[in-house]
């Protein structure tokens, strides 16, 4: 009966013993590493990215179609999606929803000033940009009557801005012509040109250039003129989480941008032949649209601070950044 005892006794402690080390080990497997943000059972960092309609964001479809990302990260998924605005964007960053954000400046300068938890790393674009009309009536901004609407994309955007920084040279006050803006996606903006639905459509490349192609249609160029000459239009912005605590993540972001850079200036044959279709034109013209003054791929942010001066003044923001280091991440190019 002893001996009996005994035996069980030595067998419940093997029991034990053995749960104890499978619990342990069942810990360990879960334990996450802080600078890829990956587990240490082979799960990777998903980095999902938001961006918009448009060839300003060619640099973007050479990234994803050449996986430059990946290139120099084999611990990233990337998750691609396309939103109509950047105000769609920004509420996806603040939800933690979206890590990297490419959009219009002025959303971005609005957004950033209010805390909204991201910086800048990058410059991607300037795009030639303009108000066009099927009215040739219409000469001046002063020609718009109140029931005259002009679409853009959204209000707040960098069109709305550079309305308004003509708007203040022409008639004295930035938002004179605030009530005439019909939000509108930029082809739906084109759409409703065609169809005389609007008067105006300020818009950028491709849609502004596809306008300028057709006789019924004409430019009020004291709007463009008014603008910044080599403005950056369009940036890239990643959450402050990923640049501080996914570094390895956004090193490899960083190196990916500046080689689809390189790339498009390389070779603009290929990359017009990557996005031709997205734009519903030939791959001869995409390439002529992408060799056409004011088209520019840097990843320099040139303009910002003049362009967040304005909206100070005009009340779009309520302080403008006292420095470009408040935006922007170290090694930044202005």
């Amino acid at each position: 009966m002893k001996k009996t005892l005994a035996i069980l006794m030595v067998f419940c402690m093997c029991l034990l013993t053995a749960c104890s080390t499978g619990n342990s080990n069942s810990s360990e497997t879960n334990v996450t590493d802080s600078t890829t943000g990956a587990a240490n059972n082979g799960e990777k960092y998903t980095l999902k990215i938001a961006y918009q309609y448009g060839m300003a964001y060619a640099p973007l479809i050479v990234m994803q179609e050449q996986k430059l990302i990946e290139k120099y990260c084999d611990n990233v998924e990337v998750n691609w999606q396309v939103l109509n605005s950047g105000a769609a964007i920004n509420e996806g960053v603040i939800a933690g929803d979206i890590q990297v954000a490419y959009m219009g400046i002025a959303p971005f300068l609005t957004a950033v000033m209010k805390g909204t938890p991201y910086k800048l790393y990058s410059g991607l674009s300037g795009q030639p940009m303009g108000l066009n009309t099927n009215d040739a009536n219409i000469t001046s901004l002063a020609d718009f009557t109140a029931d005259d609407k002009i679409a853009l994309v959204n209000y707040g955007s960098i069109q709305h801005i550079m309305l308004a920084m003509a708007a203040e040279k022409e008639l004295g006050d930035a938002h004179a012509l605030d009530e005439n803006i019909m939000a509108m996606a930029h082809p739906d903006g084109m759409q409703a040109l065609i169809s005389n639905s609007v008067k105006g459509h300020l818009t950028t490349a491709p849609y502004f250039l596809q306008e300028l192609e057709d006789d019924q249609f004409s430019e009020i160029t004291s709007v463009r003129e008014t603008f910044p000459e080599d403005c950056t239009i369009i940036i890239g912005a990643a959450a402050n989480d990923l640049y501080e605590n996914h570094r390895e993540v956004y090193d490899a972001l960083v190196s990916a941008t500046n080689e689809a850079m390189d790339y498009i200036n390389n070779n603009l044959e290929d990359t017009a032949e990557m996005i031709y279709e997205n734009e519903g034109v030939s791959k001869e013209v995409m390439l002529e649209y992408m060799k056409a003054d004011g088209v520019i791929y840097t990843n320099k942010a040139t303009g910002l601070m003049e362009i967040a001066d304005f909206m100070k003044r005009a009340e779009f923001i309520e302080e403008a950044p006292a420095a470009f280091s408040d935006i922007s991440f170290e090694g930044v190019q202005q």
